[in-house]
């Protein structure tokens, strides 16, 4: 039988996704000539401090991710996300899966939600802050998958400056919808590859990472498009109601925390 399901550990190494690249090397001397690795780098570098420092975008991502099954064989499943982002504290998340799965995430500075038209169910959670707190608070707190997730948070160039081993510029392709210099990134845990565009604002037009560590190395890629740097966030876009007939329910990790709780309690009970 052929599951879809990664496990745990790819499944939070999806979400943080570019911050899972280990360490980054130092800059070279200002005096120092610049080398093929300096080039590539400012080149990566550039379009961290453009999407950490845009006020607000949206874009649309197919992706595709690799679930290596019980026989070794990697089977590839899909997604569409699209993903609009207002800073300081409004973020709305459309996902559909291959299978016709849709889900809905959603902050608007005070809560969280996750909502499944299919299930007819969401799960919500009171998290004020900003959207750097909410990511945080959605992988970590929550241990959902949001890929990519650190390409929209104001850390970013922090945190490849830290985690980026060594960088390459690959070549400079023709093929995309714009011309961009795709740059090859190692790290420790995963290597990751980017298509950065050469000219005009420095939006990612696509991203593979091979998790070399894990069994059969699988790979997330993405290719991301239509990207909006003022995209139009109507009255409720970010807010949740719920239609007729749709019942709230806990996320699983709430429920995961509340069993020792209530094994304490009944353990008590007895005495």
């Amino acid at each position: 039988m052929i599951s879809r399901k990664l496990p745990l550990v790819l499944m939070l190494a999806l979400s943080v996704s570019l911050c899972a690249v280990p360490g980054f090397a130092a800059q070279e001397p200002a005096a120092a000539a610049a080398s093929p690795e300096t080039d590539a780098r400012a080149v990566l570098m550039r379009a961290a401090d453009f999407l950490a420092q845009a006020k607000q975008f949206s874009v649309s991502v197919r992706s595709g991710y690799d679930v290596v099954q019980e026989s070794g064989q990697k089977i590839e499943f899909n997604e569409a996300r699209k993903l609009t982002l207002v800073r300081p504290d409004r973020m709305r998340v459309e996902v559909e899966r291959s299978d016709g799965d849709k889900a809905l995430v959603l902050f608007d500075g005070q809560e969280i939600t996750v909502f499944s038209p299919k299930e007819k169910v969401f799960a919500k959670v009171a998290k004020a802050g900003d959207v750097d707190q909410a990511i945080l608070y959605l992988l970590n707190d929550l241990q959902l998958r949001l890929p990519l997730a650190m390409m929209l948070i104001t850390k970013l160039p922090a945190a490849l400056e830290r985690r980026v081993r060594s960088i390459e510029l690959v070549e400079q392709s023709t093929i995309l919808d714009v011309p961009c210099a795709h740059l090859a990134v190692r790290g420790e845990e995963v290597d990751f590859q980017i298509w950065v565009p050469s000219q005009g604002d420095p939006l990612p037009r696509r991203v593979v990472i091979t998790y070399k560590k894990e069994e059969g190395q699988p790979q997330f890629w993405a290719n991301l498009g239509e990207w909006n740097l003022s995209p139009n966030t109507p009255e409720g876009f970010f807010a949740f109601s719920p239609p007729d007939g749709v019942n709230r329910i806990p996320f699983l990790a709430q429920l995961e925390v509340a069993k020792p709780a209530a094994k304490k309690v009944k353990k008590g009970g007895k005495k």
